[in-house]
């Protein structure tokens, strides 16, 4: 399964042991996680960069929005004195602040505001819901389902037999399915409520075939429904497969898609800057912050949304359990959810941005 950034980045430091199959998934998301990482600091701090070229862009709309702004302080003066207009000269002293050396200061605040949502979305996690806290339960249901696929691909093979040859190879694949549990989980510190459900199921199903194998009145043919029953429980069929694939694809697709509209809507914020140079009443600036702090409520919305799903799911110990139904809530509905939430603050962007540009056509 595959966490938002910010979860995978977190949920790396709880997980400080791990085997190789655990490993490699927690190499994955951390590749991911600084990659982005280091995109911001690319792009907001490189002196001949993105930004940097954006902030040239900038500089030429503030010269042409100097003229509005000197014909609109020069009419204020005349009509209510030198000092009423003095709060123009401030604002045009607070742009010019925010764009020197290449939009500096601008950039480093833009990506302090993104560290901030971080950060707190990062301590909101740690608050503990009833028994345990939202991100210890994230890593119970990832681990948990990371092992059941891994106990799917043990009795996939098993698929292709019939009668006695299927039994047979059900017993073996819950044997190696008992080792593997051992190996990549119990030795290696990831023993959770989940990982135990799905050792002593596993277990449980092992015994309960063995004894029907043994069973000389047990009727192997084909259509045993007891080989029916065990085929459905134990293996994923393609269509079933093919969905959790798709809904993690999504899933993926949102977190990017979120980090990526913050990485854009900080980008043009030299824009926004110069834009407010011009003395109207609705300043695109504000309307820049508020879009930025929307982004950023979507993303804090996201991550307590899903978390608090995962301690629903732990609180009823049901972490193997209804994998399709958790990932579709993560890919689907949290994030439908989540822009929700911040809706009304980007209706706020939207009338913001919409007011200006009529003024200024007027």
């Amino acid at each position: 399964m595959m966490l938002t950034h910010d979860l995978s980045h977190f949920f790396m430091a709880q997980t400080g042991r791990s085997s190789s199959l655990v490993q490699d998934s927690i190499e994955q998301l951390d590749a991911i996680q600084k990659a982005w990482d280091q995109n911001w600091i690319d792009i907001f701090e490189a002196p001949n960069g993105l930004y940097a070229g954006i902030n040239q862009f900038a500089s030429i709309i503030l010269v042409g929005t100097f003229i509005f702004f000197a014909v609109g302080w020069v009419k204020d003066a005349v009509e209510r004195g030198i000092f009423p207009a003095l709060p123009h000269v401030l604002w045009i002293f607070v742009i010019a602040t925010l764009l020197y050396n290449n939009g500096a200061l601008l950039g480093a605040t833009t990506v302090g505001i993104r560290n901030v949502i971080n950060d707190q979305t990062k301590t909101v996690l740690e608050i503990q819901v009833g028994q345990i806290s939202m991100i210890n339960a994230l890593n119970d249901i990832v681990v948990s389902q990371q092992a059941k696929e891994r106990i799917q691909r043990e009795y996939a093979d098993c698929e292709a037999k019939e009668g006695q040859a299927q039994l047979t190879c059900f017993i073996n694949a819950g044997k190696n399915a008992q080792t593997l549990l051992e190996e990549e989980y119990k030795n290696t510190g990831f023993w959770t409520r989940g990982i135990q459900q799905l050792w002593a199921e596993n277990q449980a199903r092992t015994a309960e075939i063995q004894r029907r194998y043994n069973d000389s009145n047990t009727d192997l043919s084909q259509d045993n429904p007891l080989l029916d029953v065990l085929t459905e429980s134990m293996l994923q069929t393609t269509n079933q497969a093919m969905a959790e694939q798709l809904l993690k694809g999504w899933q993926w697709a949102f977190s990017s898609i979120l980090e990526l509209a913050m990485l854009l809507t900080g980008l043009i914020g030299p824009i926004a800057v110069a834009g407010s140079a011009i003395p109207l009443q609705a300043r695109p600036l504000w309307a820049w912050l508020t879009g930025f702090f929307s982004l950023g409520m979507a993303k804090f919305s996201y991550n307590i949304i899903i978390g608090l799903a995962a301690t629903v799911i732990v609180a009823a110990d049901a972490q193997s359990q209804n994998s399709l139904g958790f990932l579709l809530l993560i890919g689907v509905l949290a994030p439908i959810l989540a822009l929700a939430v911040a809706g009304g603050a980007g209706m706020a962007v939207f009338r913001g941005v919409s007011g200006g540009v009529t003024r200024i056509i007027s």
